[in-house]
């Protein structure tokens, strides 16, 4: 595809890297002269400095032809303008990424039948529902729904109470029915192997039907606990909606932490019943003063990366149940797993896995990316691609990945390698690597 990235900021840097080695003709445009001349021997992409909400520099650039404009500058409405010259010029789809939902809110017609935005991506308001799955299912720390949400595929953190321990894989009891693709020690991600064998620590990727995945969860992970109690340390664009989220299942007790004194008023009109607290610090002794020892949940959501995860680490050290860190920066990815923070959540990746979905084509219905590495797809079987009335194991690019599930109507399956895939088949599939395009593509007629 020809793909044009507008803003080279850390969330186009990833799309155009992502993109780059899938083979994808990249024409990537920064404002800032001094890095768009950095990155021009970095990336394997033309670097154009200019403004990216310019018609003419869109022209030349060569939107008219255009498979792909993304927008991703850090303005809201360089990135509707970009959008909406792109359409006008003749690009064949759009993306923008628009952080400020007083924008379109939750009606996005008016953005493609009028402006002929194909996506709006909203990042921050999907981590803060990622972190809000997360928190409702006891015993994971990401969870994600594919097949209009018959599957889910949850990364659970194994206690020295499961029952996995001293055990393979291929030995663990019969329980509801599930399968173990993944497995993450020590920041690494691989496929689950019959044979390995899981220590207190790990993370599991499991999937498991969306009614059983709570049952499976607990299973695997030998000791979960429900969270009633959740403290959020920042009250911006994410945290302000994680509250309200979690406010609307009536069974959490919020406390939000915001520096900002004005925020902090503002925050505690739109929350019906959280407590908010206009607090500055993020040390030992201020949270211990506010009660993170007793909380099941701590997230740690402000806008800064090292403040957030800091505030993690000491909500952890001090006793809370469960703690996470919002990290935008790819350099600072690495240190979730280093503190023993128990997961990090990116809206970085949030915006990628959008584009990817556009990208990898029509029949991917779902993408997810891991923090640590790693991809899980929704795929659409079209009638007559490769993988069309034959068995998984004759299917030579499905060897680099594992089949999550496989939805066939409405029932949720777990095959074997001898399982025939069959036109309009939803298979979900995970791979350790990211790209998986090739993988995606034997599905795709």
């Amino acid at each position: 595809m020809k793909v044009i990235v507008v803003g080279l900021g850390e969330v186009g840097l990833h799309i155009v890297r992502t993109l780059t080695a899938e083979r994808h003709a990249i024409t990537a445009v920064e404002l800032d002269p001094g890095r768009a001349e950095s990155l021009q021997s970095e990336l394997d992409a033309l670097v154009i400095n200019g403004n990216g909400a310019s018609p003419r520099l869109l022209e030349s650039a060569g939107a008219a032809d255009a498979d792909l404009v993304v927008a991703v500058t850090p303005s809201d409405e360089s990135n509707v303008i970009t959008a909406l010259a792109s359409h006008q010029l003749g690009a064949r789809r759009t993306v923008a990424r628009v952080r400020d939902p007083e924008y379109f809110g939750k009606d996005e017609k008016f953005a493609r039948d009028i402006l002929g935005i194909d996506f709006l991506i909203h990042p921050e308001r999907a981590t803060a529902e990622d972190l809000a799955q997360a928190i409702m299912l006891p015993g994971a720390v990401h969870v994600e729904y594919f097949a209009g949400g018959k599957v889910a595929v949850a990364e659970c953190v194994v206690t020295d109470r499961s029952p996995l321990i001293g055990r393979s894989l291929a030995e663990r009891p019969a329980g509801q029915a599930h399968r173990i693709v993944g497995l993450i020690r020590d920041t690494r991600v691989v496929a689950a192997e019959p044979g390995h064998r899981p220590k207190a620590g790990d993370h599991l990727i499991v999937a498991a039907g969306r009614d059983d995945i709570a049952g499976v969860v607990t299973h695997i992970a030998g000791y979960t606990r429900q969270v009633r109690d959740v403290m959020i340390f920042g009250g911006g664009r994410i945290g302000l909606p994680l509250a309200r989220r979690l406010e609307a299942e009536g069974r959490f007790d919020v406390t939000v932490m915001e520096g900002d004194i004005d925020r902090a008023r503002e925050i505690a009109e739109l929350l019906r019943h959280a407590t908010v607290l206009h607090e500055e610090g993020l040390g030992k002794d201020v949270l211990l003063a506010h009660g993170v020892d007793r909380v099941g949940a701590f997230i740690a959501s402000a806008g800064d990366d090292r403040a957030n995860l800091l505030a993690a680490l000491n909500a952890k050290q001090l006793g809370a149940g469960l703690s996470m860190a919002v990290v935008s920066r790819e350099e600072y990815t690495p240190l979730v797993e280093a503190l023993k923070i128990d997961a990090g959540f990116s809206p970085r990746l949030v915006t990628a896995e959008a584009i990817l979905r556009v990208v990898r084509g029509d029949n991917v219905e779902a993408i997810h990316l891991l923090i640590g590495g790693g991809e899980l797809a929704d795929v659409v079987v079209d009638a007559g691609c490769k993988a069309d009335g034959k068995t998984m194991e004759s299917v030579q690019t499905l060897a680099i990945t594992r089949i999550a599930a496989l939805v066939r109507g409405d029932r949720v399956m777990f095959p074997g390698d001898e399982e025939c895939i069959r036109a309009g088949d939803r298979v979900i599939t995970f791979n350790a690597r990211s790209g998986i395009s090739a993988v995606v593509g034997t599905f795709n007629a």
